[in-house]
């Protein structure tokens, strides 16, 4: 189902992948030294939302993520 970005600008993005798929990919997970699990943390980077790679936002400024029907 596509899924509508909504920025704290107000811009919407309205892209063809899932919504599990594009939260996840505004978390990285680093690895802690020695073993001792991992943290995750939103980040604070451009990343491209599309498969054609035109759009690209920062994880850090997204208002909300929905399903659009």
């Amino acid at each position: 189902m596509p899924t509508k970005i909504i920025m704290n600008s107000g811009k919407e993005y309205t892209i063809d992948e899932n919504v599990e798929y594009v939260i996840g990919s505004f978390f990285s997970e680093t690895k802690m030294p020695m073993g001792n699990g991992s943290i995750t943390t939103l980040r604070n980077t451009f990343i491209t939302i599309d498969n054609d790679k035109t759009i690209f936002i920062n994880p850090s400024h997204v208002s909300s993520v929905e399903t659009v029907d």
